[in-house]
């Protein structure tokens, strides 16, 4: 360790250099000091996941209400929770998909509701939402598989952007391509490359579908009935209208059919962001 020289300095270093070392320790002291504390862990939280389990586990499904409840009062004040405690509500939340007796028809409300709370907690939320989407207990409940595609898009987790396209552009279900069609729609702070590409996606989808819709009936009354172009008119009928929507979220720009908008994208390819007319 360096010994203070008889002029006061640190040997080997200049009065110039001891003074600017004390310059960044007091610097970073004030750092340190203004740095906010993590919120302490809930000692609580365990305890309380487990009364929300065990309300999902009664087969009579008499607690869904009172878990539904339990489920708002632990997202009061989110963000000023532990990082911790966040992710293990995330998770707890999470296993209302996916433990407990199906719920159905009217009962299915405890599913939305609990999509709803997640789409709250951002990232974390949304892996427990894109997990419950893909789960096989809901895959031919379509209306709340687009619930869920829906709260997925609040969530504004850019992990999620692939998801949500891939579903918009190439799913045989068109109100799942129409609710992740609008789930997009949340995505306005996203970046401006990933953005482009994005609404690249959706016109050049609605642009195939167009074509579709157009083709000219056959004239050979003999020959085999098409119903690509009945189901593409279908599809667009469910999704054009939030497709629209979602586009003029992320561009600012503002068109309802097609045409209108190939026509603004040819001449702006390279286009950014402006304010809604």
């Amino acid at each position: 360790m360096p010994w203070p020289a008889a002029d006061g300095t640190i040997a080997g270093m200049s009065l110039r250099q001891v003074r600017w070392s004390l310059v960044c320790l007091a610097f970073a002291s004030v750092l340190a000091a203004q740095a906010p504390a993590a919120p302490p862990v809930d000692p609580t939280l365990p305890e309380r996941l487990k009364d929300l389990k065990a309300l999902i586990a009664d087969t009579k499904m008499l607690g869904d209400m009172q878990a539904l409840g339990l489920m708002q009062k632990l997202t009061q004040g989110l963000d000023a929770r532990n990082p911790k405690d966040k992710e293990r509500l995330a998770r707890g939340f999470g296993d209302v998909f996916r433990t407990g007796k199906l719920r159905t028809g009217p009962k299915e409300v405890l599913y939305r509701e609990t999509a709803d709370e997640l789409a709250k907690f951002g990232v974390d939320g949304a892996k427990e939402i894109a997990k419950a989407f893909g789960d096989q207990r809901f895959k031919d409940n379509h209306p709340l598989q687009a619930h869920f595609l829906l709260a997925l898009g609040r969530t504004k987790d850019d992990k999620q952007i692939d998801l949500l396209l891939e579903t918009t552009t190439r799913s045989p279900i068109d109100a799942l391509r129409a609710a992740a069609g609008e789930a997009l729609g949340n995505y306005t702070e996203l970046d401006i490359k990933p953005r482009r590409e994005v609404v690249k996606s959706i016109v050049r989808e609605w642009g195939s579908l167009h074509a579709k819709a157009t083709e000219p009936s056959p004239t050979d009354p003999n020959a085999p009935i098409d119903m690509a172009p009945q189901n593409a008119r279908q599809t667009l009928r469910e999704c054009e209208g939030k497709w629209a929507n979602t586009l003029t979220r992320l561009t600012g720009a503002s068109f309802s059919g097609f045409m209108e908008w190939q026509r603004w994208l040819n001449k702006n390819p390279n286009w950014s962001p402006v304010k809604a007319k």
